[in-house]
C-alpha cells in the first residue's frame, strides 16, 4: 500500500490528471486536520496522505490571547504556590481533549477553561426569573438556593436522574439486549422537551432546564433528542456545573480563542500534504478497492486506498455518492442534520461598574435577552491590564436577526443600575457551529459513523460534526485516527493510542441512588394519588363485603 516519494514531489500525478495517495483527508474542518495530523505523525514517509482543502486559503489565526497557565512541567501545574497535578486537572472528556492537544503544541490554556474552580470568586451572582424578579446569588447556580424548596427539590433530582440515565446508556460493555436496544431508542426518540414536562412540575424549573439545553446543544429541547443531551452530559462526566460552566462547553465555546490557535498550529505542521481542490462533484469506487473523486470541471481526479470526510454536512448535499459509500437513507439522516444557533455579546464599560457593587458579572436570566454571563477573562500573557471591563455572554435566540442591544442595556440596567446604561462599546455575533441530528436519527448517525464502508471509507470525523465546539471536534478527529489506525496497521496502535478512547467511569451507580434518583415531584404526587385510590378502594370493597 505504501508508496516511497521524496520532498519535491509530495504526490503521484500521473498523465491523466489524477493525484493518487494511500489516504486522502477531504476536509480541513478541525476534526479533518487533527486527523491528518496524527496520521502524519504516525507514518511519516512510509506513506502518501493528501489533505484536500475545499475552503482555500488557511484563515488568519485569532490576535486575541488569553489569561494563560504558566508553563510548568508535563506532570504538574502551579496555581497559588500549589501544584496540581494533570490527572486532578482533567476530570472530563472535553477537558480531556483540549489539554491532550494544547500540550502537544505547547499552547498555555485559560483558567476559565482549564480550572473553572479557580476562577470563582466571593462576589455575588445574579439569577433572575421569568418575571424579571432578580435574586442575587451566593453559591453556584446549579446548587439552585435562589429557587424555592420544592424547585431546588425536583431540578437536584432531575439532574440526578439524567445522570443514573448516562450511567445505564454509556458506561455499560455492550448493549446486546433488546431491552437495551429498546431503550436507546425510547432516548433517541424521546425529545428533551417531552422529557422535562414529563418529569418537573414547577415551570421555573421547566425554563431552566430549557435554558440549559439551549446553551448545551445550541438548540431548543423540543428538537433535541435526550440521547443527544445525555451524550453531552457523559462527555462533561455529568448533568451538573453546566450554569456555571465548570464542564467547559460555554467557556470553551465562548470564548473561542484556543480553536484559533490549535487550528493554526495543526494547519502548519500538515502545510506540506495540504492541496487546495476545486469543489468535488462525485464520489464513487473501482473495483471495490479505490475510491475515486471527481471535480466539478473534471480536471483533476483524486484516487485513494482509504477516504476519511471531514466535511460539514451540508457541504455533503452537494456531492453525489455511489451507492456502496453512501446509501440513500444516509444521505437522509446527514441531510436532517440541523445547523445550532447561539448568539454571543460582548458589551464594554470604562469602569467595572459590577464589582463595585459587590457583583461578580456572572447573570443567569430565564427572561431574557441575556440568558447567561460572566465577566469577560483577562486577555494578557502579560498581567497587564485591560482597558475597559466587559461582560461576554449568549443571548435570547428570537426569529428575526434584529440587534437587541437596547433590550441588552435596559436589562444590565436593571440588574446594575444607571451606570450601565452609557456602554463603551457593544458587539454581538451569531454561533452556528454545531450539527445536530433529527430526533430518532441518532442511533442511526452512530452506527453510521461507527463502521466503514467496505473497508475503504471512514466517516467518523462527522460524528457529531462541531467546527467550532473545540473539545468536540478535537474528539471526533482523534476518534476517526484511531479508526484508519485499526484499518491501516493495527499493530502500529500504542496504549496511549488506545487508553484516549477508553475514558473512565466518573459517575458512581448503585440500585439505592437510582430508585432515589426517580423520586420527584411528579412521584410523589402519582404515589400519593395511587396510595390514596388504593386506600379508598380497599375500604368500599371491605364495606361492600360487611353489607
Amino acid at each position: 500500500m505504501a508508496k516511497k516519494y521524496d520532498g519535491t514531489h509530495r504526490f503521484s500525478k500521473s498523465h491523466k490528471n489524477s493525484v493518487k495517495a494511500d489516504v486522502i483527508i477531504l476536509g480541513c474542518s478541525l476534526p479533518g486536520i487533527v486527523t491528518a495530523h496524527k496520521l502524519k505523525r504516525k507514518f511519516g514517509d512510509t506513506m502518501v496522505i493528501v489533505v484536500l482543502d475545499l475552503v482555500g486559503p488557511t484563515r488568519t489565526p485569532s490576535k486575541c490571547n488569553v489569561a494563560f497557565l504558566e508553563e510548568v512541567d508535563d506532570d504538574t501545574t502551579e496555581v497559588d504556590g500549589e501544584e496540581t497535578t494533570v490527572k486532578q486537572v482533567v476530570d472530563n472528556v472535553a477537558r480531556h481533549y483540549i489539554s491532550m492537544y494544547s500540550k502537544e503544541f505547547n499552547i498555555p490554556l485559560p483558567n476559565a477553561i482549564i480550572m473553572p474552580e479557580n476562577t470563582k470568586t466571593n462576589l455575588s451572582k445574579l439569577f433572575q426569573h421569568l418575571n424579571g424578579n432578580i435574586v442575587e446569588c451566593l453559591s453556584d447556580y446549579h446548587d439552585f438556593n435562589y429557587l424555592s424548596i420544592m424547585e431546588r427539590f425536583e431540578l437536584n433530582q432531575y439532574q440526578a436522574l439524567l445522570d443514573q440515565t448516562v450511567i445505564d446508556v454509556f458506561h455499560k460493555d455492550k448493549l446486546d439486549s433488546e431491552v437495551d436496544r429498546k431503550m436507546l431508542m425510547y432516548y433517541d426518540k424521546t425529545t428533551m422537551e417531552q422529557h422535562i414536562c414529563d418529569v418537573l412540575l414547577f415551570s421555573t424549573s421547566r425554563e431552566i432546564m430549557r435554558t440549559v439545553v439551549g446553551l448545551v446543544c445550541g438548540a431548543p429541547a423540543n428538537t433535541i433528542s435526550v440521547l443527544f443531551y445525555l451524550h453531552q452530559c457523559y462527555r462533561t462526566s455529568s448533568a451538573r456545573n453546566h450554569l456555571d460552566g465548570d464542564n467547559t462547553r460555554f467557556r470553551e465555546k465562548l470564548l473561542g480563542y484556543c480553536r484559533h490557535r490549535l487550528a493554526s498550529k495543526l494547519q502548519k505542521s500538515i502545510a506540506d500534504i495540504t492541496m487546495a481542490t476545486k469543489s468535488i462533484k462525485e464520489i464513487r469506487t473501482y473495483s471495490n478497492e479505490q475510491v475515486i473523486l471527481e471535480t466539478i470541471k473534471g480536471e483533476t481526479n483524486y484516487v485513494c486506498n482509504l477516504l476519511a470526510m471531514a466535511l460539514r454536512p451540508d457541504q455533503l448535499l452537494k456531492i453525489r455518492f455511489d451507492d456502496q459509500l453512501m446509501s440513500k437513507e444516509q444521505a437522509s439522516i446527514t441531510s436532517r442534520m440541523s445547523a445550532g444557533r447561539a448568539k454571543k455579546f460582548l458589551i464594554q464599560y470604562e469602569e467595572n461598574i459590577w464589582n463595585d457593587q459587590g457583583y461578580s458579572g456572572d447573570i443567569l436570566s430565564i427572561q431574557g435577552p441575556i440568558i447567561w454571563a460572566m465577566e469577560k477573562p483577562k486577555m494578557s500573557t502579560t498581567g497587564s491590564t485591560e482597558k475597559y471591563a466587559a461582560i461576554v455572554g449568549y443571548l435570547m435566540i428570537r426569529d428575526s436577526d434584529d440587534n437587541s442591544k437596547d433590550a441588552v442595556i435596559a436589562q444590565l440596567v436593571k440588574l446594575f443600575g444607571e451606570k450601565a446604561a452609557n456602554p463603551v462599546s457593544y458587539k454581538e455575533t451569531n454561533i452556528a457551529d454545531v450539527f445536530i441530528p433529527r430526533c430518532g436519527d441518532y442511533i442511526a448517525l452512530r452506527k453510521f459513523t461507527g463502521g466503514t464502508c467496505n473497508g475503504f471509507l471512514e466517516w467518523g470525523a462527522l460524528d457529531i460534526f462541531a467546527d467550532g465546539d473545540v473539545a468536540a471536534a478535537l474528539e471526533a478527529g482523534h476518534a476517526a485516527y484511531l479508526h484508519l489506525l485499526s484499518i491501516l496497521r493495527p499493530q502500529a496502535q500504542t496504549y496511549e493510542d488506545i487508553s484516549t478512547a477508553e475514558w473512565p467511569t466518573l459517575l458512581r451507580h448503585s440500585p439505592f441512588e437510582r430508585w432515589l434518583a426517580e423520586l420527584n415531584c411528579k412521584s410523589g404526587i402519582r404515589f400519593v394519588v395511587y396510595t390514596a385510590a388504593i386506600s379508598i378502594g380497599v375500604h368500599l370493597i371491605r364495606t361492600y363485603l360487611r353489607r
